[in-house]
């Protein structure tokens, strides 16, 4: 299925697409490169950005260098304006790979490093890289960290909190067994699946692979247990029992709740295949499955087809794996898919980047899909550089917003760059106007065991937040800095406390219930 994109030249920048204005772009950065993997939208309409960053207090950034690159966080709002920023790290490589908002309104960090016990990192380094998680709670500061790793490279991919509160971790092991993996390596890369309590201590882990190389690229948590989703070259070797079609093969592990392998399932063709996002269909009889594919003729158990070098794909399955509908999506050039996302409307956002066939020239890319397959809408987003799409997120208000890497400029909004590789961020309006909720201010969790958020629906010049009893003493106050303030009841007895937000347009108040 094929729509050619509509070009709309703007100096040495270009915008198309059918609907879904720019409203505001962004490029973030120091002095020498910040390397973004992974965004979450926030309840005050804004996101929060996670990667890595090479540079000191310098540009953008106000945050020194711990060594060579560190975890580095953006908190932006709904206007793209700064709100904060933080960064962790030790001597050596930190990479922030995934970030996974908490049930108590904080965040879980996951990535992997090569750094010792040094700065921000509490631990020595075991390997080329361990894998590296830090928590921190709805005010940025951290509570604790954890390290993983054996005598090789081992590299989180995703985490993700699941029921219970404790976390599951996906990683590439290539590490022999030691006293935190309890199986040797198999192949080249092998899964290391990890499943933590609340503090991140290991509950149990497991390693899954073949002769070759094993990536996994996605955790989808279900009634019974996990689905693994990933990528092998591996033939049926290790601990793999399927063999491969050809090239890589979508790899996709059913796990219980112990980590025991249920099943196993093997997509491919007879060139490369690679997963992005594995979904659970709306009426859970299926999966969902993107990604992009280089085959050419359609071969093994997949019949899509790339046109010119990679083309997206979407591929709908019974509750076995088992392909019912298949459909590639061709842009005019190689396509990377990166990031997957469900619209209000139930379509498909695929995003990702594309390289031109004649410049080798990349630019972000966005395509909507509907449920038969046909695209819908499509956007494309460049710079006079390279421009590497990594997430794509759908905000409170219905807009979207595109975040990865760029090395250029963009001349209609007359943006420099900070540094050799930045963040860019652009802000897409929500395609119908969205009504402002009448709400003056939101409580979320309510009821809450620690942290409330509390998000001020109106634009004001400055304020405070008061907190009281029932009896109306006053326990708590601060000024007003953000869109959202984090309020931690976990010090108050149990029952109800009235949070006040005071600024220069209302006085307002709302009831919090502390479990």
């Amino acid at each position: 299925m094929k729509k050619k994109l509509l070009f709309l030249l703007f100096g040495m920048s270009a915008f198309s697409g059918y609907s879904q204005k720019v409203v505001w772009e962004k490029t973030i950065g120091g002095e020498h490169s910040e390397y973004l993997f992974d965004m979450v939208p926030t309840l005050d309409y804004g996101f929060l950005l996670a990667g890595s960053s090479l540079s000191d207090k310098s540009g953008l950034k106000s945050q020194k260098s711990q060594g060579n690159l560190d975890y580095f966080l953006w908190k932006m709002d709904k206007s793209g304006e700064e709100e904060w920023q933080l960064s962790f790290g030790g001597e050596g490589q930190d990479i922030l790979k995934s970030i996974y908002p908490t049930t108590d309104m904080g965040y879980i960090l996951g990535g992997y490093s090569n750094s010792g016990k040094s700065d921000t990192k509490s631990s020595e380094n075991k390997g080329k890289n361990d894998i590296w998680i830090v928590k921190i709670n709805a005010r940025g500061d951290q509570e604790w960290q954890q390290s993983y790793g054996g005598d090789g490279d081992d590299r989180l991919v995703q985490i993700k909190q699941v029921k219970g509160g404790g976390y599951l971790i996906a990683g590439t092991t290539n590490s022999g067994q030691n006293d935190q993996k309890s199986e040797d390596k198999f192949g080249g890369l092998d899964y290391w699946i990890i499943k933590t309590d609340k503090q991140g201590k290991v509950e149990w882990e497991k390693t899954f692979g073949g002769i070759y190389n094993d990536e996994p690229r996605t955790i989808v948590e279900t009634e019974n247990g996990y689905i693994i989703g990933g990528v092998s070259n591996s033939p049926a070797s290790g601990s793999k029992q399927k063999d491969s079609y050809g090239g890589y093969d979508l790899w996709i592990l059913d796990l219980d709740v112990k980590g025991n392998l249920l099943n196993e399932y093997v997509l491919g063709s007879e060139n490369d295949d690679q997963l992005n996002e594995i979904l659970i269909a709306e009426n859970k009889q299926g999966y969902t499955i993107t990604g992009n594919t280089y085959s050419e003729n359609g071969t093994g158990n997949l019949t899509i087809k790339s046109e010119k070098g990679s083309d997206f794909f979407v591929i709908k399955t019974d509750n076995r794996f088992k392909p019912v509908d298949q459909y590639s999506f061709d842009l005019e050039g190689s396509e990377f898919l990166t990031s997957t996302a469900v619209m209000p409307n139930k379509n498909i956002l695929l995003s990702g980047y594309k390289t031109d066939a004649k410049t080798n020239k990349k630019s972000y890319v966005s395509i909507q899909v509907d449920d038969k397959g046909e695209q819908v809408w499509e956007k494309e987003l460049s710079t006079s550089g390279d421009d590497l799409l990594r997430k794509t997120v759908i905000t409170r208000d219905g807009g979207l917003v595109f975040a990865g890497n760029s090395t250029g400029k963009n001349a209609k909004y007359k943006t420099s760059t900070q540094g050799r590789d930045d963040y860019w961020v652009v802000k897409l309006g929500p395609k119908d106007d969205v009504k402002q909720p009448e709400i003056k201010i939101e409580a979320f969790p309510n009821p809450t065991e620690g942290f409330t958020q509390i998000v001020i629906n109106h634009e004001y010049k400055e304020g405070v937040v008061n907190v009281f009893d029932l009896n109306g003493r006053l326990l708590h106050t601060e000024q007003l800095k953000h869109d959202m303030v984090a309020v931690n009841l976990a010090g108050y007895a149990t029952g109800t406390y009235v949070i006040n937000i005071k600024t220069d347009v209302v006085n307002t108040s709302v009831k919090v219930i502390k479990k």
